[in-house]
C-alpha cells in the first residue's frame, strides 16, 4: 500500500483550526494520522515547507459533466415533466466533460453534481470525486440532495409551451402539492436543495416551508438579507451562485457583510461555479470566495464554506471535507492562502491518495 508523508505544512483542517508545521500520513485512500515530525521509512516525502494546505475544496452544486459543452444539450434538464424526485444525475454525467474542466487545478476535489433550475423537482444531486476515473469509482454518494428550484427559469421553460407553471403562484402550488400532498418529505429523506434568487422568491419558499421539518439549502441566493431573520431561524444553508455572472452583486444590490449574522448563527454557506443552474468555469468558485473574505468574513470561516459546510449540505461529512484521521486523503497544497491573495495557487494535488497534480 503506497504511503504519503505531506511534511511542515500549515494545514488549515476545514473546521476552523490551523496546524502550524505539522505533518500528514496517508496510507492508501485515507489520512492516518496528522502530527508533528511522524517518520516513516516507506512513505514518499512531500514537502510542504511554508505552504499552505487544505483538504480537497467541495462544489456541491455544479452542471458541468452534464451540459454537453460546447453544444450544451443540458442532460441534467429533463422538461418533459415539472415534477421528477427519482431522477438521478449520475445517469447524466459525462466523465470527459469533467475530466476536460480539470476541477483539481484549482483545488477542487469534489463536486456534487445536480439538475439544473428547470424543474420545481428536478432530481436528485450525485456528489463526485473529479480525478480522472471511471464513474463508479469517483462516486462519494448518489442520493445526496434532492434539487428543486422557485426561479424564474421554471416558468420560463414551461410557460414557453403554454403549460403549468406559466407564473410564481403555479410554481408554488406545485411545490406545495409535491411536498404535503405527495408527503415528498417523509418519502425522500435527504436534504432539500433549491434554488431562490430574489427576496419575493426567499420568502415566499421559508413561508411554504416555516412549519416543515426540512434540512433546507438554497442555490443562488442573492438577495438572502431580506429574509435573513427566517433564514437564522431555520438555519437554512446559502449556496451562493456566480456573483461576477452579469454583476450580481450590483444587480442585487448585495451586502455580503450581512453573511456574518449567519456565521454566527451557525448557517452554512458555500459557493458553486453555478448562476441561474448553468455553469461556468472552476475559477468563480474561487472568486466568490474571495468576495466573501473582502466583505469582512474571517478567512477560516471562508475556508469551512469551501470544505466542511458543503460536505455537511450533501450529507458527506463523514468522508470529505475535513482534515481529519479516517477521512478521504484529498489535500491540496497552495503556495499561499487562496482567500487572502490572488497570487496563491495549487502546487500539488491528491484525491484518495492518489497524486494528480504535483
Amino acid at each position: 500500500m503506497i504511503m504519503y508523508v505531506i511534511k511542515n505544512g500549515t494545514i488549515h483542517t476545514g473546521t476552523g483550526e490551523v496546524l502550524e508545521n505539522y505533518d500528514i500520513l496517508i496510507e492508501g485512500k485515507k489520512i492516518k494520522k496528522i502530527e508533528k515530525n511522524i517518520c516513516e521509512a516507506d512513505a514518499e516525502i512531500i514537502d510542504a515547507t511554508g505552504k499552505q494546505v487544505f483538504p480537497g475544496f467541495i462544489d456541491p452544486h455544479s452542471s458541468i459533466g452534464a451540459m454537453g459543452i460546447p453544444t450544451r444539450y443540458k442532460d441534467n434538464a429533463e422538461t418533459t415533466n415539472v415534477i421528477n424526485p427519482d431522477l438521478s444525475v449520475k445517469y447524466a454525467i459525462d466523465p470527459d466533460e469533467v475530466n476536460a474542466q480539470e476541477f483539481y487545478k484549482s483545488g477542487i476535489t469534489s463536486v456534487g453534481f445536480s439538475p439544473d433550475h428547470s424543474n420545481v423537482i428536478g432530481g436528485q444531486i450525485t456528489v463526485c470525486k473529479t480525478a480522472p476515473d471511471h464513474m463508479a469509482n469517483r462516486i462519494v454518494k448518489e442520493h445526496a440532495a434532492m434539487k428543486g428550484s422557485v426561479c424564474s427559469t421554471v416558468k420560463d421553460v414551461y410557460g414557453a409551451s403554454n403549460q403549468m407553471p406559466k407564473t410564481r403562484m403555479g410554481i408554488f402550488h406545485l411545490l406545495k402539492e409535491a411536498i404535503r400532498k405527495d408527503d415528498l418529505l417523509k418519502k425522500y429523506q435527504m436534504p432539500f436543495v433549491i434554488a431562490a434568487e430574489t427576496a419575493g422568491e426567499i420568502q415566499c419558499l421559508m413561508e411554504l416551508l416555516k412549519d416543515e421539518d426540512i434540512q433546507l439549502t438554497i442555490v443562488d441566493g442573492f438577495e438572502f438579507g431580506d429574509a435573513i431573520e427566517e433564514l437564522k431561524e431555520k438555519k437554512v444553508g446559502i449556496i451562493f451562485g456566480n456573483f461576477s455572472n452579469l454583476s450580481q452583486i450590483s444587480k442585487h444590490e448585495i451586502d455580503l457583510s450581512r453573511l456574518k449574522e449567519l456565521v454566527e448563527n451557525g448557517n452554512r454557506i458555500a459557493f458553486t461555479n453555478t448562476c441561474k443552474g448553468a455553469s461556468e468555469g472552476r475559477e468563480v468558485f474561487i472568486w466568490s470566495a474571495i468576495e466573501v473574505y473582502r466583505a469582512g468574513i474571517d478567512a477560516e470561516d471562508v475556508v469551512k464554506m469551501m470544505t466542511i459546510q458543503p460536505a455537511e449540505m450533501l450529507g458527506v461529512a463523514d468522508q470529505i471535507g475535513s482534515i481529519e484521521v479516517g477521512k478521504d486523503a484529498d489535500i491540496t497544497i497552495y503556495s499561499d492562502h487562496p482567500v487572502k491573495s490572488y497570487a496563491a495557487h495549487v502546487q500539488f494535488c491528491m484525491i484518495n491518495g492518489k497524486v494528480v497534480l504535483s
